[in-house]
């Protein structure tokens, strides 16, 4: 039995923020181990992640790591099994949950004083997260990516939300998320940074985007349009979003015909790619639009000039790549993050695509030093991410050892720690 278990859905960000620590606990010899939701999600647990697996077979199928974007109310996760109406969906969520994921994730995780998620806003992390303080196990968030309120229309959980010991936040941006829109007491939030950027190199994936140019036959740097399902935060629809990528590529014409910039599309895990290929064919640059469904966005941002995001954490990456970003516009909500509004991005407004298009191709200094600036206030002590949420994870676990299984954690030393952040 382990201390402290780590619980994912997504192989990919949540194994890499997770996996890290994991091992800096286990060289201070606290037991842990991680579990694997992973195909709950239709997705693989990878074998020599050392996870054990929830489910031994997957939930729904993908094609090629990817799944059409499921339609879904704000905060929910994508429904079980595919397309239906929303009670389906509950009753479904339900029926797996009663059956087959509350019995056997009670078995993977008994003994364990700890247990870390990254979310606590979706199922099935609001259920297990619930069993778990009426069990009186305690539990820490980790942040999974950038956090933005919600918008007015959602009554579902908020992230951070639910009363968990510790909340692992990225750096002051976040810190503000939680204490403000979340309503997290001071006292439960500590910054550590995100530790699957700590060893993040930029000038590492440079062979890696040279590459991929020379496989697909780029002519010159691209800009990389990086989306993300918008849809699953409640900003329209699925094909309300394909839409904007088709306006952003028809606004963009001009000006990358013109320069024969070629324009490479990478997209969530939960995107479809053959969505954005078939759109990219009946646009004006179709011979300009490389659509991957394959590789690393990390390579994809090394080899890009500039990149273009909707509500992404991959903006924040460019931006430590040194990228120029531009956000694209979701008419009647702005721009969700605060890229554009701390000056750290283009806003590229849909009514005029090509002037934001221009404005993003166009050095700018000072665009350029709040990207840096944005980067700091929400990627705290980079390099040492790690070892400051084992940190917190130990302070939990010293809280239990001292007070039993209350789930309140050890004040004192949150505190002590807030305090030193802040100094």
């Amino acid at each position: 039995m382990s201390d402290v278990v780590f619980v994912f859905t997504n192989p990919r960000h949540h194994l890499e923020m997770m996996a890290p620590v994991a091992a800096e606990l286990g060289r201070r010899g606290v037991r842990t181990a991680l579990v694997s939701l992973a195909e709950l999600r239709g997705f693989v647990t990878p074998p020599a992640s050392g996870a054990r697996r929830v489910l031994p077979f997957h939930v729904r199928r993908r094609h090629a790591g990817s799944a059409p974007a499921p339609r879904a109310t704000p905060g929910s996760v994508p429904a079980l099994g595919g397309a239906g109406s929303g009670r389906a969906r509950w009753l479904a969520q339900r029926l797996v949950w009663h059956l087959g994921l509350a019995p056997r994730l009670a078995w993977m995780l008994r003994g364990a004083r700890v247990v870390v998620v990254p979310n606590d806003a979706v199922y099935p992390y609001v259920e297990l997260l619930g069993r778990l303080h009426r069990s009186g196990v305690r539990t820490v968030l980790m942040q999974e990516g950038i956090r933005f309120p919600q918008l007015e229309s959602y009554t579902g959980p908020r992230y951070g939300g639910t009363v968990s010991s510790a909340v692992c936040a990225w750096g002051e941006g976040s810190r503000e998320f939680f204490a403000g829109f979340s309503q997290v007491p001071d006292r439960r939030i500590v910054v550590t940074g995100a530790p699957r950027l700590d060893d993040l190199d930029p000038a590492s994936w440079r062979a890696a985007g040279d590459e991929l140019m020379a496989s697909h036959r780029l002519p010159a740097a691209p800009i990389a349009f990086l989306s993300n399902p918008i849809e699953i935060q409640g900003y329209g629809t699925r094909e309300a979003k394909l839409d904007l990528f088709a306006r952003f590529l028809a606004g963009a014409a001009p000006v990358v015909a013109a320069a024969g910039i070629p324009v490479i599309v990478k997209n969530h895990m939960h995107e479809d790619p053959r969505d954005y290929a078939q759109v990219a064919a009946q646009s004006p640059i179709g011979a300009l639009v490389r659509v991957l469904d394959t590789g690393s966005t990390f390579a994809a941002i090394a080899c890009a000039r500039a990149v273009v995001v909707f509500t992404s954490t991959v903006g924040l990456e460019a931006l430590m790549f040194d990228k120029p970003i531009g956000v694209l516009e979701i008419p009647g909500h702005e721009f969700a993050f605060e890229y554009v509004q701390r000056g750290a991005a283009v806003g590229i407004r849909i009514a005029d695509v090509t002037r934001g298009v221009e404005q993003l191709l166009a050095a700018d200094p000072a665009r350029a030093a709040a990207g840096q600036a944005l980067v700091r206030r929400h990627l705290h002590d980079r390099g040492r991410a790690r070892h400051h949420v084992a940190d917190a994870i130990e302070r939990v676990l010293s809280g239990d050892r001292t007070r039993g299984r209350d789930r309140t954690p050890d004040d004192q030393a949150m505190n002590a720690s807030n305090t030193a952040r802040k100094q």
